[in-house]
């Protein structure tokens, strides 16, 4: 057993990764390993194996950096500050270096405890791997867990995605003020094809110490009732069925790749290509996805959503979108609200956005001034974005600026919308409505909740549209664009 898990360690993190890591500039040459450290049976078992696994490389005269033991401290337990002690002392005994993070859980999540556990869980271990040059995370996952998680999802109706369970190895996942960021660190399951029933048995061999939460025997949580009820009565009948579970949840992994690359030739098939685009501003024409069934075209939704980092749609919601999308006439437009976002069907293009207000009449914003002396941009919270000044550094980008006396010449004023106002695109043009160029130009209609800065009686800059024609009249050496840019 002692050999097994050693060879598990070494297959996976040095012997299939180590070129990877090798060539990684956090690292030079060396990868750098932690482990998600809880104080339970599975951990302490992963934190022994590691450490025979670092001796033996040692001993061989190969190269190891010292491996980082990572503890989460949830708080939900009162036994939590004597796990935490537990841990550190583990630790230290086998030379690992020690981190301990306190987080908050919110005891009324939507995701409810376990899940918004879980979350503070990963951003704590994500932030200490960036701050530490991570470049493997292990975690002590096994094949009861394994078991138990494809079994806890097909019983959640998850679908191909919940079924296909846990890797060996994959991304760390994002959540929290880390979502968004790619974390360096990559997530390493080494003991995902070893039962529970052998390590503990490598436990008692090895006489190692850990604590018990007494949380995992509360049957109120569906998946310690499956451990402790279901999964012994499976067992009676079915000896094998973990290695069933992982077998089915390997197909289902292959499935849902199969299906997330035929979405990726329909997301290109249909996509909306633009001359320089923004970051993450994707769209697709609806007419072309008028030729695929209901089915598939639910399937490249699903993908864009995940595509977006967004929680996958339940079956009811994506069926409304299928239906909504295929039946809209022509020129309809479509608010489709999911999480902090909206799927967005105008002029015949689907698009995501932020969740973006509509201006009330009732509620309008006050004036905001800025005597401008260089900024490169100007905030504007009231209306959730700010205007950026980037200097003309060739006579091809000079176009559609001013010059910078202008600016400094009287005071910027970002107002509200009052409705009339009028601007025209080049000097010699001739000035129209803003609803006019907004409908020109394709500016959908959540997207016109904008400031117009003005100087004096002049409209100098509007949002989306850019500055006006009369300012752009004045000749200098010196000139700015002006942009405006969201922070929704």
């Amino acid at each position: 057993m002692d050999v097994a898990l050693r060879l598990a360690l070494t297959t996976h993190v040095v012997a299939r990764r180590a070129d990877d890591a090798s060539s990684s500039a956090h690292t030079a040459d060396v990868p750098r390993l932690a482990l998600a450290l809880s104080g339970g049976l599975d951990s302490m078992v992963l934190l022994d194996a590691l450490a025979h696994w670092v001796q033996m490389r040692r001993e061989a005269g190969q190269p190891v950096a010292p491996p980082l033991a990572i503890h989460v401290h949830h708080g939900l337990s009162e036994h939590a500050d004597d796990w935490l002690v537990a841990c550190e002392r583990e630790s230290r005994l086998r030379g690992f270096a020690f981190e301990a993070h306190r987080v908050d859980v919110p005891r009324d999540a939507r995701q409810g405890i376990e899940g918004a556990a879980r979350a503070a869980r990963y951003e704590a271990l994500a932030a200490s791997c960036r701050a530490r040059g991570v470049d493997w995370l292990l975690s002590a996952h096994h094949a009861n867990d394994q078991a138990e998680t494809v079994l806890l999802q097909m019983l959640r109706g998850a679908g191909l995605p919940g079924v296909a369970a846990m890797a060996m190895e994959g991304a760390l996942p994002t959540v929290g003020s880390g979502a968004g960021e790619t974390p360096h660190a990559r997530l390493l399951r080494p003991l995902l094809d070893v039962s529970r029933e052998t390590m503990h048995a490598y436990a008692k061999a090895r006489s190692l110490s850990w604590v018990d939460d007494p949380s995992n025997e509360d049957r109120h949580y569906l998946r310690n009732a499956l451990r402790h009820d279901v999964m012994p009565a499976i067992a009676r009948h079915v000896p094998a069925y973990r290695e069933t579970l992982a077998r089915f949840a390997r197909h289902a992994a292959q499935a849902q790749s199969l299906l997330d690359q035929l979405a990726q030739l329909d997301f290109e098939m249909a996509q909306v290509v633009r001359e320089s685009p923004a970051a993450g501003d994707e769209r697709l024409q609806r007419s072309r996805l008028q030729a695929l069934d209901a089915s598939r075209l639910a399937n490249l939704l699903r993908y864009w959503t995940a595509r977006r980092g967004l929680p996958t749609p339940p079956e009811a919601r994506l069926d409304e979108w299928v239906r909504q999308i295929r039946d809209a006439q022509a020129e309809a437009s479509l608010e489709l609200p999911h999480g902090d976002a909206v799927l967005r069907l105008y002029r015949d293009t689907l698009q995501w956005t932020a969740v973006y207000e509509s201006a009330d009449p009732d509620d309008v914003a006050s004036d905001v001034t800025l005597r401008w002396s260089g900024e490169r941009e100007w905030r504007l919270p009231a209306w959730n974005g700010r205007v950026v000044f980037t200097p003309v550094t060739n006579d091809e980008d000079a176009e559609a600026s001013v010059d910078e006396r202008v600016l400094r010449a009287r005071v910027l004023v970002a107002k509200a919308r009052a409705g009339g106002e009028r601007w025209r695109e080049h000097a010699e043009g001739h000035s129209r409505s803003l609803k006019h160029w907004y409908q020109s130009r394709g500016i959908a209609a959540w997207l016109r909740n904008v400031p117009i800065v003005w100087q004096g009686e002049a409209i100098l800059f509007v949002p989306r549209l850019g500055i006006d024609g009369a300012a752009q009249r004045e000749a200098g050496d010196m000139r700015w664009q002006m942009a405006w840019h969201d922070d929704v």
